[in-house]
């Protein structure tokens, strides 16, 4: 990983060993066959003008059209860096899907726009596993917020609320509107925010390089965005060094120590009851469903 893709590499890497399961889709699939039914989030993440992103497959407005319809009827999109972004700018955005996203990208062409950025909320269901410094939430709260003034970073808190690496910043990120959910917004730009968008949900993370902690917020994410956080808690482990694989059709389910340290952690499972694991270097437990 080099300083321009690190911030990125998070994502395949965390869904490797996440208890989801994940399929590649093309743009053309989309664009000719829609999202598919048994689909719950899309994830598009890399820079501008990429394969990664799409590049010029975004002026397509079939493709924008698509998606935001099947958002809007109960679908999640999760984009990471710049997303769905166009190096020239289209319909006034720069993020094709700034409004499913809640956020989109200032590059010049709309300082004259006032941008109002909402309060940023610390206790979330995304969130709920990250470790913030005590004392840097409480140098946060007293901070208080910056006077909610026209122009990008107005609103945001004074100190910054930390507990999450994003990797290298995107700069001049700012949300949409005022019933955007900004997660983390320090540093003059948005860093993370999630939409409610009809039925569906959207959520914009800026960076997501490779980590237990970033792991464990991804897989948060996704839960959250396909509406499923009611099924988070059975097979989740109360440690982020370690992962929960689950295999239905062979009666079994492992615990996975990924560090080359002991580790320990509790299993919830789906009766209510918590199993407690200790873990050799690299270990695998195996336990009956």
């Amino acid at each position: 990983p080099n300083k321009q893709t690190y911030s990125y590499y998070g994502i395949l890497e965390s869904l490797s060993g996440m208890r989801v399961n994940v399929r590649f889709i093309s743009f053309d699939d989309v664009l000719e066959h829609g999202v598919a039914d048994d689909i719950d989030v899309i994830i598009n993440g890399g820079p501008v003008d990429t394969a990664f992103t799409g590049g010029d497959v975004w002026k397509n407005p079939k493709l924008t059209e698509t998606l935001r319809a099947w958002v809007r009827g109960g679908g999640a999109f999760v984009g990471v860096g710049e997303p769905s972004s166009l190096a020239r700018f289209q319909a006034g955005r720069f993020f094709q899907l700034a409004d499913v996203l809640g956020v989109d990208e200032e590059r010049y062409q709309t300082l004259s726009v006032d941008k109002y950025f909402p309060a940023v909320t610390p206790e979330h269901f995304i969130t709920a596993d990250v470790h913030v410094d005590p004392a840097a939430r409480e140098a946060w709260e007293k901070a208080g917020y910056r006077i909610p003034l026209s122009g990008c970073g107005g609103g945001q808190g004074i100190k910054p609320l930390g507990g999450i690496d994003f990797g290298e910043p995107i700069a001049n990120t700012f949300p949409v509107n005022e019933d955007v959910t900004l997660l983390r917004a320090d540093g003059g730009q948005v860093q993370l925010a999630v939409n409610e968008y009809g039925k569906g949900r959207g959520v914009y993370v800026s960076g997501l390089p490779y980590s237990a902690a970033n792991a464990r917020l991804l897989e948060r994410i996704l839960f959250w965005a396909s509406h499923n956080e009611d099924k988070y808690t059975a097979y989740s482990s109360t440690n982020p060094e370690c992962e929960v694989a689950v295999f239905p059709d062979a009666g079994q389910y492992c615990v996975i120590n990924n560090t080359d340290r002991p580790q320990s952690t509790d299993v919830a499972l789906p009766d209510g009851s918590v199993e407690h694991f200790d873990l050799d270097q690299s270990a695998i437990a195996w336990r009956n469903l």
